[in-house]
């Protein structure tokens, strides 16, 4: 029976790990597409603008954009492989509990953070301001450009979600091995 409720559980964090990854996938082809985007937009910029005395306006507010997105898209695959800075020097001198108190701490904090940036980043971009809100150069609605922020936290979010389970069974069974030796 226990091996049944083992494969049970471990059968959904199998399945968040998979949707996980395919989600980091996802991540790592936009941000490689924005960045040609983005190199193609500035060296295109450069040619007419040096060579026909004739650049592109909407250059600049464009690369913007895309940086930003490309910075949140990062952000978002760096959680997901758990690559994010964190300060470890006084955990690490800690008792294996009390450093899977703190891990949960923090995890259970930065999921609240991100719940509640997600859910005023929904309201912002649905307040009246944003919906007016034209880029200048493009003359396009800025709210498909600020779509990123809530996606982010979603998908931080959902990073987050899919690690928790293993990511404390694996480290916390390795810190507890090495403090038996």
């Amino acid at each position: 029976m226990q091996t049944m409720t083992t494969g049970y559980l471990a059968r959904p964090a199998g399945r968040l790990n998979r949707a996980s990854r395919l989600l980091a996938a996802l991540e790592q082809g936009l941000c490689s597409g924005l960045i040609v985007a983005f190199s193609l937009l500035l060296m295109i910029n450069v040619i007419t603008r040096y060579a026909f005395n004739s650049p592109l306006f909407f250059a600049e507010e464009l690369a913007v954009y895309i940086l930003i997105w490309m910075a949140f898209l990062a952000i978002s695959l760096a959680i997901h492989h758990d690559q994010h800075v964190r300060l470890t020097m006084l955990v690490g001198i800690l008792h294996t509990g009390v450093q899977r108190l703190c891990y949960w701490l923090t995890e259970l904090l930065c999921l609240a953070i991100l719940a509640v940036l997600l859910w005023h980043s929904i309201g912002w971009i649905r307040s009246p301001s944003v919906a007016f809100d034209i880029a200048i150069t493009l003359d396009w609605p800025k709210w498909h450009f600020y779509l990123i922020v809530p996606i982010f936290c979603a998908t931080s979010i959902f990073h987050i979600l899919a690690r928790l389970p293993d990511r404390s069974r694996t480290v916390f069974a390795l810190a507890s091995d090495d403090e038996e030796e």
